[in-house]
């Protein structure tokens, strides 16, 4: 399978983002929020329909932090075989396990094996990422929102309708919707959308964004989201579990939907700078407030998690996009830190939970510890040090600016070499955004504010092209981009005009 990366890739002008049309209401519908958000809600699901099928507590944790650990596995496998998966032969393979991960957990929870139901629920998950890895690439920012704020809430809801069956018929409605996201996954993959080109794992390796940051997120929100199974260990019944956690979960999916309304940006920002924050301020009161008091604090505490996931989620398809990177391999990488994270919040949660039964200061030592790690990485998060930092120049000297005044004919020379230097040095398509808003002279704060994304994103971002370039600073990308040579033939007869049109467009 040839997965190179080519100039004419980056070039070409990519296909029309899918959803940004009433005609595309179809597709989004039915593979965006059916196909792919009810299988992963399902995968949620079959999972706690087995903890409350566990015969103990203990047993429920093993089942809760063990789907956490196969699911972390799995992706990190997905990863290591993205070429393979990425074929026609990987494509189907994906599906397969998918369809029969999802109805052998399904047939494992009939048969009172909760933990084997929640194994295959992790592999289910997973494969459902790989196989809609693409599609959710394709699909507009509002879109893709949407299919996520969807999923929460179908997750939400059915918490809340299967909490008040019996367990045969709640059953019954859950294998209704496994068997119908499989007959969905299987027309969804005989569908012929138009993709990017596929990006193997050597060029996906090379563009992704190395910060130490990304990592610390994932950890803490996957760390903190393990911190939810505390409603089990409040000395409530099952049914009232499912219920709180089934309208955290939900409301979650409704206030991402009404955010997304007002200021992206700033409800991002607060979202990304807040999470050590709710931790101590929900978590740290629960030994000492009433039970009822407690089950309210554990619902905000996930309502809150469940946001910063959402948008984490987002960020990460975004990433995917904007960087050229193959879903499968990014999601592999992304997914299994996260899942990885989840897997250590749950056996932290689960052993405080469980040892707070015969001592209560058990559940305080448990909050404090967790407030304290969430505290140490959200440092981490907020004013991770990019190790190159004091290449960005935040100022412009008098020659800078002379070289960004340059009008007319200079001004259509300059487009051809930057649009030369582009394809030269391979950048992805948010690299060269960010070039052209570097060679007007703008800085890492600019770009900040224009993608929505973190200081120390913008300065990778910043950073891999002074590295592709082989420079130091700003001064030196203009001198650069200045000295880039341009064939007389094209430079008299425009023959770059298609390139520069398609750099300009990104």
């Amino acid at each position: 399978m040839d997965t190179s990366y080519s100039c004419e890739d980056v070039c070409e002008a990519p296909a029309k983002p899918i959803g940004e049309n009433g005609g595309d209401f179809e597709a989004v519908l039915v593979d965006g929020c059916l196909g792919f958000g009810v299988g992963v809600g399902n995968a949620a699901l079959i999972l706690v329909a087995a903890l409350c099928a566990s015969p103990g507590l203990v047993h429920g944790s093993v089942v809760a932090v063990s789907m956490a650990l196969v699911a972390a596995v799995a992706l990190r496998a997905g990863q290591l075989a993205c070429d393979a998966l990425q074929s026609g032969a990987g494509r189907r393979a994906t599906l397969a396990v998918q369809t029969i991960a999802s109805l052998a957990a399904m047939g494992a929870l009939g048969f009172g094996l909760p933990l084997a139901a929640a194994s295959l629920a992790g592999v289910g998950v997973v494969a459902t990422a790989f196989l809609y890895g693409r599609f959710l690439e394709r699909l507009a920012r509002r879109a893709l929102m949407l299919v996520f704020d969807l999923a929460f809430m179908y997750v939400g809801v059915m918490l809340l309708v299967l909490s008040q069956m019996g367990f045969w018929y709640a059953y019954a409605m859950l294998f209704v919707a496994v068997a119908l996201c499989a007959a969905l996954s299987l027309l969804f993959s005989r569908k012929p959308y138009r993709y990017s080109d596929l990006v193997g794992a050597e060029d996906s390796k090379r563009r992704s964004i190395k910060v130490k940051g990304n990592n610390h997120t994932l950890l803490m929100l996957g760390f903190m989201l393990g911190g939810s199974l505390l409603a089990f260990f409040l000395g409530y019944p099952p049914d009232v579990a499912l219920v709180a956690l089934g309208a955290s979960v939900g409301l979650a999916g409704i206030f991402s939907l009404l955010l997304e309304q007002t200021d992206e940006r700033t409800y991002k920002e607060a979202l990304k700078k807040s999470p050590a924050f709710a931790a101590a301020l929900l978590l740290l009161p629960l030994p000492a407030v009433p039970s009822e008091v407690q089950l309210g604090l554990v619902c905000l505490y996930t309502c809150f998690v469940s946001l910063n996931v959402i948008v984490l989620l987002n960020a990460v398809v975004e990433t995917s996009r904007f960087d050229m990177i193959s879903p499968v391999w990014l999601f592999g990488q992304e997914g299994s830190v996260f899942f990885a994270g989840i897997f250590a919040g749950g056996v932290l949660f689960s052993v405080g939970g469980l040892a707070s039964e015969g001592s209560p200061s058990a559940l305080y030592a448990t909050c404090v510890t967790a407030a304290v790690v969430c505290a140490w990485m959200q440092i981490r998060v907020n004013y991770q040090i990019y190790p190159f930092e004091p290449v960005i120049e935040t100022g412009l000297d008098d020659e800078t600016r002379a070289h960004l005044e340059y009008e007319g004919q200079r001004k259509t020379l300059w487009q051809q070499k930057r649009a030369i230097a582009c394809e030269r040095y391979g950048l992805s398509p948010r690299e060269r955004e960010i070039l052209q808003i570097l060679l007007k002279g703008r800085d890492a704060k600019y770009i900040t504010d224009t993608f929505y994304i973190s200081q120390s994103t913008a300065k990778t971002h910043i950073y891999n092209i002074y590295r592709k370039f082989g420079i130091h600073s700003r001064q030196e990308l203009l001198d650069f981009i200045e000295d880039i040579e341009v064939p007389a033939d094209e430079e008299a007869s425009g023959g770059l005009s298609e390139q520069v049109s398609a750099s300009s467009a990104l």
